[in-house]
């Protein structure tokens, strides 16, 4: 079943980033909406409690000491004569007036901070008594020196001063009422709020979390199905079936993959078939150089010199070059490995050179020089000794009075450089630049002029390296010839040492 269809195309066309995303603003924005609220309803609620709670503090302080120190600095006035003036200064107490105009501002600024009503009017009582107190204070202030006014300034502190401190009193200790009637109401609010934002957020978090667990199988399904199909494609082309193919549904970046896992595929497809179709032309390159390496003339020519060397009763000769010939035949098999250590392929040279040397005695010296650290390398095997066939066919024969040939194998940092060297005829410029041109696949082979197995050799070579390898001719015409095997650097892989027969070889 295909995801969008399963999933009624909720999800069709959004890549994964933005369906991860989405979960993410589902589950994150209600709980943050949720949290704000909570935060300004409990703050809102915590600054009137606050505020009422300043206020009581604030008025308070009035309630407690307002009207006692009132009424004993208006006592003190009237008993030492004093005017309001003059009580800071004889006695160390405050002036009325400055004590009734703290208690205005303080009375003034908790109105303006005061929601309930009746505690707001009680205040207002207040500020005006306050007012008439200050007027009574004037009074006695303004007479306290005159003789014969203390009688009657004793009994307006009774009937006028007391009497409105009472009263003020009595309006502070209502108006604290009032203020812990709020005190409560808003208690029981926070409670009823408390109560309300926890089931509410108990409700939106249970919807939330179904919610969000069917958007998350939903996200899910449309990611795991079109994966599933992957791995079975996958599977598939991983037990050999390299027409597999995946289905392109899902998210853009899983209809990607799907579509780069089907080229991958075809790649791999064609790449699978190129290799076969190479390993085809390989092998039967292979054969072709086994096949002149069992050359007639080239056996003929030997088991001649075997019969010469045995009528003319030199054994040891004999032996030495049926031993030869024998080495040379197992290696070019090599029992059936393509891939064989550089010691073994010198060995083959060796033999190939041991036993012509015998047909062509003074005409031909050979030297062969291999560094130490090389032996151990890997190398394409019959990769030296067809050149080193052509450095003597079409080089030392055609030469009057013969030649050398020097083999020199040595690492140039991460490649081998194989230096098959003759003092042969050499070749004109015209010739050295066809055979580079053959090697290269710009030209084809001339098996008429014995180039076929050089271009046969160059061709294993690409077909094994890649275009790492390669040969190249130098070649001065009457001075000799040069050719440089370059192939990279390859360690041995365990590559089976072949069993020592009797032949000692």
């Amino acid at each position: 079943m295909r995801t969008e269809n399963s999933n009624g195309g909720i999800f069709r066309g959004l890549t994964l980033r933005i369906r991860l995303l989405g979960l993410s603003v589902l589950m994150i924005v209600p709980f943050t909406a949720l949290m704000f609220y909570l935060m300004f309803s409990m703050n809102r609620i915590s600054d009137s409690y606050s505020a009422i709670v300043r206020n009581i503090t604030q008025v308070n302080s009035f309630n407690i000491v307002f009207k006692e120190d009132m009424d004993s600095v208006m006592y003190m006035m009237i008993a030492h004569s004093l005017s309001k003036y003059e009580v800071k200064n004889e006695l160390g107490m405050d002036n009325p007036d400055v004590m009734i105009r703290a208690a205005e501002e303080t009375f003034e600024e908790v109105r303006a901070n005061t929601e309930s009503a009746e505690a707001k009017a009680r205040l207002t009582s207040a500020i005006k008594l306050l007012i008439t107190l200050h007027k009574r204070v004037n009074d006695i202030s303004e007479t306290v020196k005159e003789i014969g006014h203390y009688d009657e300034n004793m009994e307006r502190l009774d009937m006028d001063i007391r009497v409105i401190t009472d009263m003020i009193q009595d309006r502070i200790a209502e108006y604290l009422y009032y203020e812990s009637v709020s005190l409560e109401i808003i208690r029981q609010e926070m409670n009823a709020r408390r109560k309300l934002l926890t089931s509410s957020a108990i409700m939106t978090t249970a919807l939330l979390l179904v919610l969000s667990l069917w958007i998350s199988a939903l996200i899910t399904r449309s990611i795991t199905h079109p994966i599933a199909g992957l791995i079975e494609a996958s599977d598939q082309i991983g037990a050999g079936n390299l027409d597999a193919r995946a289905e392109v549904t899902g998210s853009p970046e899983i209809r990607t993959l799907a579509d780069r896992f089907n080229s991958m595929a075809a790649r791999i497809g064609e790449l699978v078939e190129n290799n076969r179709q190479e390993q085809i032309h390989l092998r039967n390159m292979e054969l072709k150089l086994l096949q002149s390496q069992i050359n007639p003339h080239f056996l003929y020519n030997t088991l001649d010199n075997i019969v010469w060397l045995a009528e003319d009763d030199r054994k040891e000769d004999v032996e030495k070059i049926a031993k030869a010939l024998s080495a040379f035949f197992r290696s070019a098999l090599s029992s059936g490995r393509d891939i064989i250590r550089i010691s073994e392929e010198v060995r083959h040279v060796e033999s190939y050179l041991e036993i012509q040397g015998y047909r062509y005695r003074d005409m031909l010296t050979y030297e062969i020089q291999v560094d130490p650290e090389c032996g151990q390398y890997e190398i394409l095997k019959m990769t030296i000794q067809p050149i080193v066939e052509n450095a003597l066919y079409h080089g030392i024969k055609n030469r009057r009075g013969g030649g050398s040939i020097l083999v020199r194998i040595s690492r140039r940092e991460d490649q081998m450089e194989i230096l098959v060297k003759d003092t042969g005829i050499g070749m004109r410029p015209e010739k050295v630049e066809q055979l580079n041109r053959m090697t290269k696949r710009l030209e084809k082979p001339d098996q008429e002029t014995g180039s076929f197995a050089v271009y046969n050799v160059a061709e294993r070579l690409r077909l094994y390296y890649g275009e790492a390898a390669g040969i190249t001719f130098t070649s001065v015409y009457g001075e000799g010839t040069e050719a440089t095997i370059r192939i990279p650097c390859m360690q041995e892989r365990n590559i089976p040492v072949p069993e020592e027969k009797e032949t000692g070889i």
